[in-house]
């Protein structure tokens, strides 16, 4: 009975724990400034995406909602008023970096992805998805003073960080692995012909529109490119189990960055993944990474002459 009792009393003592305010500003800095990135590859076509006069009908993205539609743009229709909340979301997700008036900034950022996510489905890509969990999670966290323009202003350079609740990074961490697992798992269960399973998605992938360099070239290499399709999927299973592990998530990072760096070396107009995958690797940061980090920096300020 003590065992199982040790068991349900896991998740109470894990969501309890006390954390770095620091890795919170880390998270929060890293998420505004992909989601930044995200906000300005669509400013270009924002008419295109979300006006009346683009390419997709709001009464069909209506249709499509699977509950409720809810985005501003079933009111915010023509090309000024897309422009106006696109200009609005720049601006929270500036004060979001900054950590000014966070929570109220990290809100508007939420509704922002759930919007044009809502009004622009077809035009949305993994990396999309992945910025939305992260606002809902950053909305929900803790957030802290430490590495914010306020406590800067106010002389707060030097705080001491303040141990808050741990909860947001635990979401956070799960959410990592959720998103690696259900890739994985949906592979499994899709039809045949199972290029995934056959090991065939490499060559297939490397000779469509979506590959850098497509060619004919990729045919002389089927033995090594099967060897990356199920080399890619054990990596996706393998990384969130190294992250959440203390003594083996640098290891992990490194094999996350080489897969996302490789899918962007041959994939097209992909960088944003990278990037926001690279960002979601924050929240496994501890406190003695963010104090040996801190501490290279100010060694080399000091060997330029400038005062910490």
């Amino acid at each position: 009975m003590r065992p199982i009792l040790e068991w349900l009393r896991f998740p109470v003592r894990l969501l309890s724990r006390r954390e770095d305010e620091r890795i919170y500003a880390v998270v929060r800095i890293g998420f505004a400034a992909v989601a930044l990135l995200n906000l300005i590859s669509l400013w270009p076509d924002r008419h295109v995406f979300f006006s009346d006069a683009g390419m997709f009908d709001a009464e069909v993205a209506r249709a499509q909602a699977e509950s409720v539609y809810f985005s501003i743009f079933a009111f915010a229709r023509s090309g000024a008023a897309v422009t106006f909340c696109m200009v609005v979301t720049a601006v929270a997700l500036v004060v979001l970096l900054a950590g000014v008036a966070a929570r109220l900034a990290a809100f508007w950022v939420l509704v922002w992805h759930l919007w044009y996510i809502a009004r622009a489905l077809p035009a949305t890509t993994g990396w999309d998805m992945v910025l939305r969990s992260f606002a809902v999670l950053v909305l929900v966290s803790p957030v802290g003073k430490c590495w914010t323009l306020p406590a800067l202003l106010s002389g707060g350079a030097k705080m001491l960080p303040a141990l808050v609740s741990g909860h947001g990074l635990v979401l956070m961490r799960l959410q990592v692995l959720v998103i690696y697992w259900q890739t994985v798992l949906r592979r499994v269960a899709m039809p045949d012909p199972n290029y995934w399973a056959n090991g065939e998605f490499m060559s297939y992938f490397l000779l469509s529109h979506h590959a850098r360099w497509p060619g004919p070239w990729v045919l002389e290499y089927g033995g090594l490119l099967t060897f990356a399709t199920y080399a890619a999927q054990a990596a996706e299973v393998a990384i969130p189990v190294l992250l959440w592990v203390k003594k083996t998530r640098w290891w992990g990072m490194l094999l996350g960055f080489a897969l996302h760096a490789g899918i962007s070396v041959f994939a097209r107009e992909i960088g944003l993944f990278f990037l926001a995958m690279m960002m979601t690797y924050l929240a496994f940061l501890r406190t003695g990474d963010i104090e040996a980090v801190q501490g290279r920096v100010k060694r080399w300020l000091a060997r330029r002459g400038v005062q910490g």
